[in-house]
């Protein structure tokens, strides 16, 4: 009898863990990259010390115990943020953070960059990325905060050169305000004129756009069927200034500008140089590369997130923060996502609890029951007992 208040026990504790994990589902279900738990139950029977003299007859049950939880690592929910920085998992792999001194994995993707320019997750550990000799590293702007000039080194021009072929009188054109950057970042205009020489040619003048400026260089291009002429269809100049380093520039007609009888609309079409810039902007790409935008226009690319595959779950350990922690036996391999085996990324999404409501609530009444099921086991082995100690009175 006694021992049958034992086993109703047994059932309590169970019971009551069962209820505990339960509980942390339930409480989790917003929270990015959480795995549930669900306990794992085993019964308790006597070892036999002999042969039985029946065949089919099993020890006595002494209750029930828990192996303690087992995680469900199935992938959550994918949850649209439209936040650049969040990303998603598809596939088996896990992001790498280093928590303090210690190497975690999660597939919590809600990232964002600190006060102090390193890339961290909602708990606070840094993300980490591959370097080129394949180390661990931190994620930092601090080596893209700045874009540096770069000097025009080729000027496109576009549009129609007014021909005067057919037409006994020569006609000059001009072109004002060509925008050149020097090596420094500063900005400075060039205007061109065009003589015509008649036949198809022109001598074209190059000359700084400052107040009573030096002609800085000239040349000829050449026309036929009203297309430029291959060989002739470039004019090279040095820009000089005072102050300024001086930097070859390419003046190039080779592929938008014609030779027409209509009227002259030559224009800039592009030029490749351009002044400093400043960090306006961060993303991550879907392969795990840090992308940066400035306000010259240009773009960077700085470290790939560095991603970590297991081969088995049980080489994982829960830690909290949303994060594991890899055993002692443990093998973790690195690399990049998408590339091998390890999982693709969606970028401007994050991977929710994999929680499921409707079967945590189905647990919750099935702890509870089982609570209330051993309950009334103790309370009716307790209610036997004190009837066999009340029969000593009735003697």
């Amino acid at each position: 009898m006694f021992d049958t208040l034992y086993i109703g026990t047994s059932g309590l504790l169970g019971h009551a863990k069962g209820l505990k994990v339960v509980g942390n589902n339930l409480a989790n279900v917003n929270t990015p990259g959480f795995k549930g738990s669900q306990v794992q139950f085993f019964d308790l029977f006597e070892q036999q010390g002999g042969q039985s003299s029946s065949s089919n007859q099993g020890a006595p049950g002494t209750g029930v115990s828990s192996f303690g939880s087992k995680l469900n690592f199935k992938a959550g929910t994918d949850q649209s943020t439209g936040n650049p920085l969040d990303l998603s998992i598809t596939g088996n792999s896990m992001f790498t953070v280093k928590r303090d001194d210690k190497l975690l994995y999660t597939r919590a993707g809600d990232f964002q960059f600190d006060a102090k320019n390193v890339l961290t997750n909602s708990a606070g550990d840094h993300v980490q990325a591959l370097d080129s000799s394949g180390q661990l590293v931190d994620v930092t702007l601090d080596a893209l905060e700045h874009s540096v000039p770069k000097a025009t080194s080729v000027v496109t021009l576009e549009g129609n050169l007014t021909s005067t072929i057919v037409s006994p009188v020569a006609v000059d054109a001009a072109l004002s305000g060509v925008t050149v950057i020097d090596p420094a970042g500063g900005s400075h205009t060039v205007n061109l004129s065009f003589k015509d020489l008649t036949g198809g040619s022109y001598t074209v003048t190059v000359i700084d756009g400052v107040t009573g400026g030096a002609v800085l260089g000239t040349g000829t291009i050449k026309f036929a069927g009203s297309f430029p002429v291959a060989g002739s269809d470039v004019i090279k100049f040095n820009y000089v200034s005072t102050g300024v380093p001086a930097f070859e520039v390419k003046l190039d007609f080779s592929k938008k500008v014609t030779s027409l009888l209509t009227s002259s609309t030559l224009s800039l079409a592009s030029q490749d140089g351009y002044v400093a810039g400043v960090r306006t902007d961060q993303s991550i790409d879907a392969d795990g590369t840090i992308n940066v935008r400035y306000s010259n226009g240009q773009k960077a690319k700085g470290a790939r997130l560095a991603m970590a595959e297991f081969s088995t779950e049980k080489d994982l350990l829960q830690v909290g923060g949303g994060a594991f922690a890899k055993t002692t036996e443990g093998t973790v391999r690195y690399g990049y996502a998408g590339a091998e085996s390890f999982g693709t990324l969606a970028a401007g999404h994050r991977e929710g609890s994999n929680v499921d409501l409707a079967e945590e609530f189905s647990n919750l009444i099935l702890m509870q029951r089982g609570y209330q099921a051993s309950s009334h086991v103790i309370s009716t082995a307790n209610d036997m007992i004190q009837e066999l100690f009340d029969m000593k009175g009735h003697r």
